[in-house]
């Protein structure tokens, strides 16, 4: 006689189906929960280099709302600077599932980053209309319809740090990431970005201006590591 007890008892059987299908069902629920929370509300995001230092450091991890999607002068934007192909829908729901499971860390089906094609951190300096130009990693932006110019950080309501290192005497300024631009006026969706590491950062000096459906969403919240804690 067998000794598995779930053998011989249709009653037993039922009960551990029904245990298991209520663990699966809650799993699904919480996945279907949190992708609807990340889809519209708040998602993490790990910032793995140096373009936004300091006051956003390399390995730290940030909290990004895609609903708030227009964004004021100095605000931190996550961007995507380059068309992606789009993903079928069982590859972007696959895609999600493993980042579920994974707490963000793997994703089976995501293509090896390529100039710059994975979505970058970068702070909104100048909006549409503005006239401006950069002189010494500093932009000068005159609104439309005022008189003058004025800095960056004369202009913007948010206070923030950026990193200028003094270059070699021999160095091409025309080199990288430029330090001083021509003026341009910018169009009626346009937005031009900068990186806070004004030395080592590719941004609207390389890309040129963005617009606004290459917004990915709004970092409000650096919550890691403890000690770096803000909000933006």
């Amino acid at each position: 006689m067998s000794k598995d007890i779930y053998a011989i008892s249709n009653k037993l059987k039922w009960e551990f189906f029904y245990k298991v299908m209520k663990v699966i069902g809650i799993v699904f629920l919480c996945f279907v929960g949190i992708s609807i929370f990340s889809q519209f509300v708040m998602y993490p995001v790990r910032t793995k280099s140096v373009s936004m230092t300091p006051d956003v450091p390399a390995s730290s991890v940030q909290f990004v709302s895609p609903f708030l999607k227009t964004p004021e002068r100095g605000d931190i934007m996550l961007i995507q600077p380059h068309a992606q192909k789009k993903k079928v829908l069982v590859v972007r729901f696959i895609n999600q599932f493993c980042r579920f499971l994974t707490a963000q860390q793997w994703y089976p089906f995501e293509e090896s980053p390529r100039g710059g094609s994975y979505p970058q951190m970068r702070r909104v300096i100048a909006l549409p209309g503005d006239t401006i130009y950069l002189d010494h990693y500093v932009l000068y932006i005159q609104p439309k319809g005022a008189e003058r110019y004025l800095t960056e950080f004369e202009l913007t309501k948010k206070k923030y740090n950026v990193q200028i290192t003094s270059t070699p005497t021999l160095w091409d300024s025309e080199l990288g990431a430029k330090s001083s631009t021509e003026k341009i006026t910018l169009g009626e969706n346009e937005y031009f970005v900068l990186g806070d590491n004004r030395m080592e950062c590719a941004d609207s000096r390389l890309w040129g201006c963005i617009t606004k459906d290459m917004i990915l969403g709004k970092v409000i919240l650096q919550y890691l590591p403890l000690n770096k804690i803000a909000l933006f």
